[in-house]
C-alpha cells in the first residue's frame, strides 16, 4: 500500500472497536508532495457520520441482526466492521482498491468468517445481488455526484434494500436529502465527539 496503515481505536458507547487506517503523516506527506485535490483522500480517514451510523446500529441491532449487509462508499469501513458480529454476511466496499485492501486488513485483524471486501462503484449496481442493508455514511459531500447518487439510491430502494444514511448537516445538501425524505421512515440526530469536535449527525432509514 502507498499509505502505512495504522490501527485506530474508535468508540462506539461504552465499546471501542480498532480498524486499520492509512499512517496520517504519510498522507500529508503525500498530499504536498502529490499535490492533489483534498477529495483524493476522503476515502482514507473515519468522520463523524461513521461514528454516528454505528451509534445508531449499536442502539438498533435489529436493523443488522442477521441480515445481509452492505456498505458503500466505505473509505476504512468502520460501520461495516462494527455490523459484522451481528451480521448474517457483510460486504463492506469502495471504488478505491486502497481502501479495500485497508478494509481486508481489518476484517483479518478481527479474523472475521462472514465479512469480506470488495470494488463496487455505485454507478454499476446491477452486477450485485440486492442486500437487505445498505450503510451509506457521509457520501453526499459533492454536489456533482447528487444525481447519480439519487440514481444509485432509488435503485437500491426500488430492490427493496432498506438503506441507512448517515451524514453531517450540509446546507448543499439539502435538495439531495429533501428528495430522499419521501421514503424516510426513521430519523434521527446524534452528536458525535471526534478529534475534540461536537458534530451533529443525521440518521434516516430510508425504504420503499
Amino acid at each position: 500500500m502507498a499509505y502505512p496503515p495504522v490501527l485506530q481505536t474508535f468508540f462506539i458507547g461504552n465499546k471501542s472497536l480498532e480498524i486499520y487506517v492509512p499512517d496520517p503523516a504519510s498522507l500529508i506527506t503525500a498530499y504536498k508532495k502529490e499535490k492533489k485535490e483534498a477529495g483524493s483522500f476522503y476515502w482514507a480517514k473515519v468522520w463523524p457520520a461513521a461514528i454516528g451510523l454505528c451509534t445508531f446500529l449499536a442502539n438498533n441491532l435489529h436493523y443488522i441482526q442477521n441480515k445481509k449487509v452492505l456498505e458503500l462508499a466505505a473509505g476504512p469501513g468502520l460501520p461495516g466492521i462494527f455490523c459484522a458480529p451481528y451480521a448474517q454476511a457483510v460486504c463492506i466496499s469502495d471504488i478505491e482498491a486502497e481502501a479495500v485492501a485497508l478494509i481486508e486488513q481489518s476484517i483479518n485483524h478481527h479474523q472475521l468468517k462472514n465479512t469480506k471486501s470488495c470494488i463496487i462503484d455505485w454507478n454499476n449496481l446491477a452486477p450485485i445481488p440486492p442486500p437487505e442493508i445498505v450503510l451509506l455514511s457521509d457520501i453526499n459531500y459533492n454536489p456533482a455526484q447528487f444525481d447519480e447518487l439519487l440514481v444509485a439510491v432509488n435503485s437500491l430502494l426500488s430492490k427493496k434494500c432498506t438503506i441507512i444514511l448517515s451524514t453531517p448537516q450540509r446546507l448543499m445538501a439539502k435538495h439531495f436529502i429533501t428528495e430522499l425524505l419521501v421514503f424516510c421512515k426513521e430519523q434521527i440526530e446524534i452528536e458525535v465527539g471526534l478529534e475534540n469536535t461536537r458534530v451533529n449527525i443525521n440518521v434516516f432509514v430510508l425504504s420503499n
